[in-house]
Order: C-alpha cells, then sequence, then structure tokens
C-alpha cells in the first residue's frame, strides 16, 4: 500500500501532517519539544524531515488511523526503547 506523508511547519518546532494511506488520509499534529529534541541528541536536522520520519517510524508499525491526531513524540520515548535510536539512524546520525 502507498502511503504519502506531507509535513508543513506551523510555528517554530511546532508542524501539522498529513497522512495519505490507501483510501484513508488523516491529519496530526506534532510539537517537537526541546526535552524530546535534547534527548534524541541530533547535531542539526530538519525539523519536516524529522516529523515525516517520526510518522514513518509509527506507520511501520500501525495504520494511519491508529497514528494520533495530537502526536507527543516525547511520550513515545518512555514506551518504546527503539524509537530514539531508529529515528538517529534514519536521520542519519547513527
Amino acid at each position: 500500500m502507498s502511503t504519502n506523508v506531507r509535513v508543513m511547519s506551523m510555528a517554530d518546532h511546532e508542524y501539522a501532517a498529513e497522512v495519505h494511506e490507501g483510501a484513508e488520509t488523516t491529519t496530526h499534529h506534532v510539537v517537537l519539544t526541546e526535552d524530546f529534541l535534547d534527548d534524541l541528541a541530533l547535531p542539526e536536522f530538519d525539523g519536516a524531515a524529522l516529523v515525516e520520519e517520526i510518522l514513518r517510524y509509527l506507520l511501520d508499525r500501525e495504520p494511519n488511523t491508529s497514528v494520533p491526531r495530537e502526536l507527543d513524540p516525547a511520550a513515545l520515548v518512555g514506551r518504546d526503547a527503539e524509537f530514539l535510536p531508529e529515528l538517529r539512524r534514519r536521520m542519519g546520525a547513527e
């Protein structure tokens, strides 16, 4: 199934995203908190690309209709030990 992720910057570290997966389209609001960015520890990053990779990570595990509309990546850190290392790898930091 084809998945298309479109990310738009709304403000500093705040993004809106549309995910088109098959016939389903969902919208998501993502805020990258300073604590999350500190935990991620990337030397530099493109916020929109990071949000896209966060969504793609989740989409590898569940359909877009199961991804929260209000997405707090920091909340995923404690629930999924693979999340930060995988994001670092996807962003080219590991």
